[in-house]
């Protein structure tokens, strides 16, 4: 393990876990600054964004971190990304967070392949929105990492773009899959400080429920994101239609 992962592992180990309104991790300072630094100097140009869902959300500008895509930059920037891809998804941070999710622990024993990333590096603009959403079936655990233009925004701006994290008004109401939900039946509790190299992580359960708040003034989210994917159903759902 390089001392960059290492030194986000520590992070994501020593931050305490936040159970309002479910369990998740807000890690500051998750990267190195060095290299946080070199990652945001190696942002990729416009014309590298492409709108992924233009029918749902026309806003979000993306950038999948593949290795198709790193292959076609060039030596430092490819470096960069990839130095930042390993800190996100490794062993040692499945591992970790098998150790404080315990949703984690259950579908690491649901299948037979470990997980596998999927990392987008994200541009959202004016407009962009999403309603309440758990992708619990989806995703193993979720990733967020900010990383704003020109070290941040003044603070009263930047709380209306971290990730909206809800607390639905039926206490017994249980998300599906990536179904979306009407924001009017849902209380928002939080949302994740939008500052440079803040993590926002958590493992989806039927009550994680978050999504964006509508912004209406002029504004460019940048943001990372990564998802551990993979087959999670149990047992005695596998087969099912």
């Amino acid at each position: 393990m390089t001392a960059a992962a290492l030194h986000a592992l520590n992070r994501l180990s020593d931050t305490a876990i936040s159970t309002d309104p479910f369990p998740h991790l807000v890690v500051p300072d998750f990267l190195p600054a060095d290299l946080y630094a070199r990652a945001c100097a190696q942002w990729p140009d416009a014309a590298a964004f492409g709108v992924l869902q233009p029918d749902e959300l026309p806003s979000r500008h993306q950038v999948p971190l593949t290795e198709s895509w790193l292959a076609r930059c060039d030596g430092e920037r490819a470096a960069v990304w990839r130095d930042v891809r390993d800190c996100l998804f490794n062993p040692g941070i499945v591992a970790a967070m098998a150790e404080r999710f315990p949703q984690v622990r259950d579908k690491l024993g649901w299948v037979d392949a470990p997980p596998v990333p999927n990392m987008r590096i994200i541009e959202d603009h004016t407009g962009h929105a999403m309603l309440p959403h758990t992708d619990i079936e989806v995703t193993m655990f979720s990733m967020l990492l900010y990383m704003p233009a020109d070290g941040g925004l003044p603070d009263p701006q930047a709380s209306h773009l971290g990730t909206a994290l809800y607390r639905p008004r039926d206490p017994d109401f249980r998300g599906r899959g990536v179904d979306r939900y009407r924001r009017a039946d849902f209380d928002l509790v939080a949302q994740a400080p939008y500052r440079p190299n803040h993590l926002l992580a958590y493992a989806p359960s039927d009550r994680s429920f978050h999504g964006v708040e509508p912004v209406a003034a002029p504004c460019e989210r940048r943001l990372l994101i990564a998802f551990a994917v993979v087959e999670s159903r149990p047992p005695s759902r596998r087969g099912a239609v």
